[in-house]
Order: structure tokens, then sequence, then C-alpha cells
């Protein structure tokens, strides 16, 4: 079909879609399975003139349209670059062969639009021809390994969900047309800035005389119009939601999700809107901006309650219908957003390499399809091979591609510590710094726990160290916890040392059973609320004294 045509087509249905924006309008008809937009590469200018929807097309799919059944076998790592440093298509061109050369762990990236980007979502009409040329850098490219890119959609804050969407509705499904045509597998829909779409009620909203009801109901139907813009032209797309749903929902766990139901309780709205408005061979993705998680069972946990928990009918969602509940497990695709930067809301302080490392592999295993990772300071694209965090992402991608696959030594007594989480809260919530800690031995009265970014802060913070340890004989052995305020020691899965409340320095023990040479889950959980504060962890094995653990039988994974 005619480019020109087939826009005008699409720009009619969009209008008669939107109305207005009106709640009450239909739900759409542009989503549909469709042909429209065929193997791409075929279309050349759409016509003599520019009326905003002629554009060069580019070759379309890269091997057709076994590049999205690809993208969605096995798991896979997108590069992400924020500000500056982000990464357009212009810079894949120019360094291309380098990358490929260089990030052998990554398949592709999450690409900037340096002139229509930010433009997109606003109430300006932007042109197709506009588009394809910030897409035009990878029409001759030819990847063997960066094959599977995204367009970034930046949401901006002009335009509330009444709205008239008309004009943003048509800018979304140019973009998906053009960028079908350039090859792309898929859309990022990046809502993560505060000053983007407005999800706050009541305050971040223009009509007060609408309920929050009323602004649910016209959020999700954004939402649907907007996947329906994309699925119209690219029924293969990956769409992907950065903040996705979960931290809108109440219920959901402060230690795994980032909750936001004060402050953003339209997030899950405007998701399910996707959902409803997913078709066939489109995908919804939500992108998992908990940046707080870093063990096996944080990840497993978080991706279990995005997938199943939060659309349980114990959960009783309120932005989530029935038939919504019924699809949700096998329609939404759960992503992990992993950041360069530490804490659970990225902090200045970057995470140590190896940390790094392990919560790639965590992520991955967890993940349904890919991971991507998020870089504000270090420009990978420029890298070396020997870059540290070139290196942890290589290192991750062989260790996840196994289920037991580890990044740590398989030498006896080759042990470096424990993973140490340090929350900023006593509940766990607010993940502030993670490290390797060699040893469990503290006192931080007064002053918090030093050497960390939470020295000084001496009262209302926790604490979890996990990993392995490693029993250098068979035999009974004691563990001991000296504590205030509370500890609770795990070994294998065993409550060995249980003493999770407020006290002065007390120290607490308690026995398992361990095999030479085995190495056993480990988790330490110590809090502290005001007050004196220690932590001590020491064992005695069979027949040996009682010691600090030592680091050589301590593994952070």
């Amino acid at each position: 079909m005619n480019k020109k045509i087939w826009a005008t087509i699409v720009m009619s249905v969009l209008v008669v879609a939107c109305g207005g924006g009106s709640s009450t309008g239909g739900t759409g008809g542009t989503g549909g399975t469709g042909g429209t937009g065929g193997t791409g590469g075929t279309g050349g200018m759409g016509g003599s003139g520019d009326d905003g929807t002629s554009f060069t097309a580019g070759p379309g799919p890269l091997g057709g349209a076994t590049l999205y059944s690809d993208f969605r076998s096995g798991k896979k790592l997108v590069l992400h670059q924020r500000g500056i440093i982000a990464v357009t298509p212009a810079t894949l061109r120019d360094r291309l062969a380098t990358m490929e050369a260089t990030l052998t762990a990554f398949d592709g990236a999450f690409l900037s639009l340096p002139t229509t980007g930010d433009l997109i979502t606003k109430a300006t009409a932007v042109k197709a021809s506009a588009i394809a040329a910030d897409l035009q850098p990878l029409y001759a490219l030819r990847p063997t390994r960066f094959k599977y890119n995204f367009a970034v959609v930046t949401v901006q804050h002009d335009l509330d969900v009444f709205d008239d969407w008309t004009v943003p509705l048509a800018n979304i499904g140019l973009l998906a047309k053009v960028a079908r045509d350039a090859g792309l597998v898929g859309i990022v829909i990046d809502n993560e800035s505060l000053a983007g779409l407005r999800v706050g009620y009541p305050g971040d909203v223009k009509f007060a005389n609408r309920t929050l009801e009323d602004y649910r109901a016209q959020t999700q139907l954004i939402g649907q119009k907007i996947m329906q813009a994309v699925v119209a032209p690219f029924p293969d797309a990956v769409v992907v939601v950065l903040r996705g749903p979960a931290g809108a929902e109440p219920a959901s766990p402060g230690t795994l999700i980032n909750r936001e139901a004060d402050s953003a309780p339209l997030l899950g709205p405007f998701f399910t809107g996707f959902v409803a408005g997913k078709v066939g061979r489109s995908l919804v993705v939500d992108g998992g901006t908990d940046y707080g998680l870093r063990t096996t069972e944080q990840f497993s946990d978080a991706a279990a309650w995005r997938k199943t928990g939060l659309a349980s009918t114990i959960t009783d969602s309120a932005f989530l219908t029935d038939s919504l509940r019924d699809l949700w497990p096998t329609v939404v695709n759960v992503s992990f957003g992993v950041r360069e930067l530490d804490g659970a809301h990225g902090n200045l302080l970057p995470n140590q390499p190896t940390v790094f490392a392990n919560t790639l592999v965590q992520s991955l295993r967890a993940a349904d399809t890919f991971v991507w990772a998020s870089f504000d300071l270090t420009d990978l694209t420029k890298a070396v091979a020997t870059q540290p965090f070139v290196t942890a992402a290589a290192q991750a991608r062989v260790a996840a591609a196994t289920p037991t696959g580890t990044l740590a030594s398989a030498a006896p007594g080759s042990g470096t510590g424990l993973l140490a989480q340090y929350f900023s809260v006593f509940d766990e919530t607010e993940l502030a710094q993670t490290q390797i800690d060699p040893v469990i031995d503290n006192v931080w009265s007064g002053t918090g726990p030093l050497n960390t970014i939470l020295e000084g802060q001496a009262d209302n913070f926790s604490v979890i160290w996990s990993g392995y340890i490693e029993a250098p004989a068979t035999g009974t052995y004691t563990f001991f916890g000296t504590t205030d305020d509370g500890m609770q020691i795990y070994v294998d899965g065993m409550a060995v040392v249980d003493a999770f409340f407020y006290q002065a320095p007390t120290e607490h023990a308690g026995t398992i059973d361990l095999v030479a040479g085995q190495r056993y889950r480990i988790k330490i959980r110590n809090f502290q609320g005001g007050g004196q504060a220690e932590a001590h962890v020491s064992w005695q094995p069979p027949g040996g004294a009682k010691e600090l653990l030592p680091v050589e039988r301590m593994y952070p994974y």
C-alpha cells in the first residue's frame, strides 16, 4: 500500500478513536493483527511533497520476521545509556565495529532519537521524514551482534490524559512505521522521569473535578491507544514501558518493588492499557525499574510478584479488571533494569563491577526475555575490552547461560566475603549501597555503618549479608550472632539464629550439621533502631575453636 494512503488511514482512525480525549470514546480498533507494513523496505517516498507522512523507507528487519522470533528465544542483554552518553542511531553506525568487537555481552541498544525523540508525545505534529532522518544511519547497517535495537520515546509532561491526544498518537504511529522499516525490534516508552507522564493524583493532573476512577479509566485508555498506534503498522513490536505497574499497587512488597501508590497511582492504569491494546505477535514488557534488587531470592520473588502476585484475586488491585487478571501471567513480559549506579534510586556511587556482574546474572535468570543495563557515567561505546564493566558483563553472560553457573571460584577456601546490602531504613526497603564484606564484626554505635554511604547515620538502618558458606569439615557447626538490635541467621534455609527484635547487645547461638566441601546458602539480616549498634557473626566448626566467619569460607554468590 502507498505510504501516504496508509498514513492517512491511520490518522483517520486515530482521530475517530481520540475525539477530544474523552474516556467515553471508543477504545480504538487500530490494534488488529494487521498485515499493514509488509516486510519493510518497499516504500520509497510516500508521494510528491511532504505532508508529514512521506519518508524514505529503510530496509526492514534484518533477516525478515526471524529477527523478532530470534529476539524472543534465549535471554538478551540490551545497552541503555542516559543523558549526554545516550546511544543514537549515528552512534551505532559510527562505532558499530568497535562495539561488536568489545561489547560481546550485549545484543542491542536503546536508541535515542536526537531530533524527534522528545517531540513524539507532544501536541505538535512530527513529520515522518524527520523521524526517518533520525533513524537513517541504521539503514545501511548489517550488525552481527547489535541486532536487537529499540527507539526510545520520552513521555512528556505537556498533556493531561483528558487533553486531545490525536496528534501525539499519530506521531507514535508514524514512529512505529519508520522504526519497523529501519529494522528495529521495538519501542521503549520512557516514563521514568518525574517530569514525564502525569501519574500523580490529584496533585499532578489538570482537571480537579475528575475523580481518581475517572483518571484511572482515561489513563488506561491512553495507554491502550498508544499500544494500538504502535501495533497497527508494527504488529511484531516489542513495546517496553520502563516504569511498570507494580509500584502503583499498595500491596506490593516494599522490599522488592519501588512502591509509588501515593505519589504515582496512575502508573498501573497506564501499563494496563498496553496490555489491553496488545495484539497476537506483539510483546508488552514491564521494564522493571526497581534497582535495589541484588540476590537470586530478590529477583525471583520480584518476578513472581509482577507476573502473578499483582494480578491475583487476593491482591485485588483496583486498576486491574477481571479480564486483565486472567490475561496477565501469559501476556506480561517481565524485564529488569540493572544500573551502573548503586542504590535503589541510583546514587552517585557506582556499583562495584563484581556486584554489577552478579546482579546481571540474577536478573538474566529471572527475566522472561531480556535485561537492560543502564549507564549514567560510563560510555561503553568507547570502552576497551578490559574496562571493568565490560568484563563484568561478559562474565555475567557466561555464568547466566547455565542454571548452576557462578562467578565464584570453584577452588576450596577461595572465598572473598558475603554480599552486603545496606539499607537507609530498618525495613530493608531503600537500598543505599552494595559491597562485598570480608568480615562481620561491627560496632556502629553513634557512627552508623563505617566506610559506607550511611556513615554518620547512627539509627534506623538495616543490612542483609548473603551468599554461600563453605564447610571445611563434616559435623555440627554452631553459629553465633551478637547483635543490637535484631539479627537472623539462615543457613541452607534453616533459621539457626532468630532474634529479630529490639535488644541491648546480646549473643545468640544455634547449630546445624554440614558436610565437608559443600557450599550452603547463608543469609544474615540485621537491623538497627536506635541507641547502641553492633553486629558480629562467628562460628565454631566441629572440633575447632570459635572464630569470626572466615573470609576464605564465604562466597558472595
